[in-house]
């Protein structure tokens, strides 16, 4: 499984989510928190547009858990986007 527009090279590339938070509140709704920050590291990689979450950081053989188009956001060099990931676990 692939994204439509998969960014591959200059810091756009799949990865580990580098912020991982398990949440067990009282009282509240348990959730899961992924974060990964994405720093465009060479030219202009043009506007991303969507978000997945994978079971692998290689494109062959990996499962998609999770997809997310958006607006397009513009990353010239050195600019960065986070993307976060929130699961609400129980009932």
């Amino acid at each position: 499984v692939k994204l439509t527009t998969e960014i591959t090279a200059n810091g756009g590339a799949r990865g580990m989510a580098t912020e991982k938070t398990w949440s067990n509140t009282t009282g509240g709704i348990p959730q899961i928190i992924l974060k990964k920050t994405f720093t465009n590291t060479g030219s202009n990689i043009g506007g991303v547009t969507e978000s997945g979450l994978f079971n692998s950081t290689t494109v062959a053989g990996s499962g998609m858990l999770a997809h997310k188009e958006f607006s397009a956001v513009t990353l010239a060099n050195g600019d960065s986007i986070t993307i976060t990931w929130t699961f609400q676990v129980g009932n």
